[in-house]
């Protein structure tokens, strides 16, 4: 045990001398690279134009047309029920979901799942509908 202090003593010591021996003299030249932000600037190369970008010939997916088919997004319904103008508005709704393909007056009259079948039919590839909207407007048809 006396043994490792000695050691670690000595140790000690011996560093703190080396420590001691080390140069006292600061560095005289420091030199700190700032980025231009300002100023002119020398161009070393004359700008190179834009190379054409060449558009792929056979893209994923195969055998589509090159030009993308648009679909609406889902389109929101008339939420408020005690609005003066709501039935114009949910009429409005219906025709924008039916695009045409069937008369909004066809409708009135029909059961739940042929107005739910009718509506998802004639919105299929166009619109997105979504549930509270699509049964909002099924309310509303059995009303009329």
């Amino acid at each position: 045990m006396k043994a490792k202090t000695i050691l670690l003593t000595s140790l000690l010591v011996l560093s703190l001398m080396l420590a001691a021996c080390g140069s006292k003299e600061e560095p005289t030249e420091t030199t700190v690279n700032l980025p231009v932000v300002g100023g002119e600037v020398q161009e070393t190369e004359e700008p190179q134009e834009a190379a054409e970008v060449e558009v792929p010939q056979d893209t994923y997916p195969v055998d589509q047309p090159s030009e993308p088919v648009l679909m609406d997004v889902a389109i929101a319904y008339p939420v408020d029920d005690s609005s003066p103008t709501y039935d114009a508005e949910m009429r409005a709704y219906i025709e924008q979901i039916l695009g045409g393909t069937v008369a909004i007056e066809d409708l009135f009259g029909l059961e739940d799942d042929q107005l739910r079948e009718t509506l998802l039919t004639a919105a299929e590839g166009r619109l997105t509908l979504t549930d509270a909207g699509l049964e909002k407007a099924v309310d509303w048809l059995k009303n009329q």
